[in-house]
C-alpha cells in the first residue's frame, strides 16, 4: 500500500459520513488532512479528535463551498501554511428531495450550488496551487450512475460531475494533475438514513450484492486513487455500487 506521507489534503464536507471516512483513511496513510465543514463544527472537531487519536495530523476549517471568497480564503491559508496542496476530495453535498412537480426552484438551485458549483470553486482554487508544483489529484465524490425518483436536482448535479471530471482531467493533465470521479451507490451514512424506505428496498432488489456499502470501503478506494499506485488513473468514473449499475444497464433501466 502506497503511503501519503507529507501529502497535504483538503476534504470538503469532511465532518461526517463518507467524508469522515475519507478523512480518516487519508490520515491513516500519512497525509495531513484539512477537514472542511460548513455548519457542523462539533462533528468536524470530533472527526479531528478521532484522526489525532489514531496518530494522524490535521485541522478543521469552516467555509461554505458555494461562496468563492470563502473558498479562496481557505485555500490561500492552506497554501500559506504548507506551501503546497496534493489532494482535494470534493465530497460536500446536500439533499433536497421532492418529486419534480413539487420541487421548488430553491430546492433545485441549492443542490446544484453545493454539489456542482462548489466543486468548480474548490477545484479552481486547488488547480492554481497544484499547477505551481506540477502535481496533485482531485477526486470528486458523486453518486450512483442510476437515476432516482424524487432526485432530479441531485441527479442533475451529480451527473454533471461526470463531464466536469473528464473535461478537467484533459485540461490539467499536462500540468501533472489527475482528476477522478467516484460514483458510490447506497452507503450507510447519516444522509442515507433520510431516504425513503421503499426506494431503498427497490434498490436492493436490483443490487447483485444485496448489501449497503460501508464508508470505509469507499474511503479505501479514495486512498488508493490519491496515492502513487494510481498515478496512471485520470478522467475516469469508478462506480462502487454493489453491481447495481451493471444490472440496470443490462435491462435499460
Amino acid at each position: 500500500m502506497a503511503t501519503l506521507d507529507r501529502r497535504i489534503a483538503v476534504v470538503t464536507g469532511g465532518s461526517r459520513g463518507l467524508g469522515r471516512a475519507v478523512v480518516l483513511e487519508l490520515a491513516r496513510r500519512g497525509a495531513y488532512v484539512v477537514i472542511n465543514y460548513r455548519r457542523r463544527e462539533q462533528e468536524a472537531r470530533d472527526t479531528l479528535e478521532q484522526l489525532r487519536s489514531d496518530g494522524g495530523e490535521g485541522s478543521v476549517y469552516q467555509a461554505d463551498v458555494t461562496d468563492p471568497r470563502q473558498v479562496q480564503r481557505m485555500f490561500q491559508e492552506v497554501f500559506g501554511r504548507h506551501r503546497r496542496l496534493d489532494i482535494l476530495v470534493n465530497n460536500a453535498g446536500i439533499l433536497r428531495d421532492a418529486y419534480f412537480l413539487l420541487m421548488s426552484a430553491s430546492d433545485w438551485w441549492e443542490v446544484l450550488d453545493v454539489d456542482l458549483n462548489g466543486v468548480f470553486h474548490c477545484s479552481k482554487a486547488a488547480v492554481r496551487i497544484m499547477a505551481g508544483h506540477r502535481s496533485g489529484v482531485i477526486i470528486n465524490i458523486g453518486s450512483g450512475l442510476v437515476a432516482q425518483l424524487g432526485q432530479v436536482n441531485h441527479n442533475a448535479a451529480k451527473q454533471g460531475l461526470v463531464g466536469f471530471s473528464r473535461a478537467l482531467a484533459r485540461e490539467v493533465g499536462p500540468k501533472g494533475i489527475r482528476v477522478m470521479h467516484v460514483a458510490p451507490g447506497f452507503f450507510k451514512t447519516e444522509m442515507s438514513e433520510a431516504l425513503n424506505k421503499s426506494m431503498i428496498d427497490a434498490t436492493f432488489q436490483l443490487t447483485p450484492l444485496e448489501r449497503w456499502g460501508e464508508p470505509r470501503e469507499l474511503a479505501a478506494l479514495v486512498g488508493f486513487l490519491a496515492s502513487d499506485d494510481a498515478r496512471c488513473f485520470s478522467g475516469q468514473t469508478i462506480a462502487i455500487d454493489g453491481g447495481r449499475g451493471a444490472v440496470e444497464a443490462e435491462y435499460g433501466l
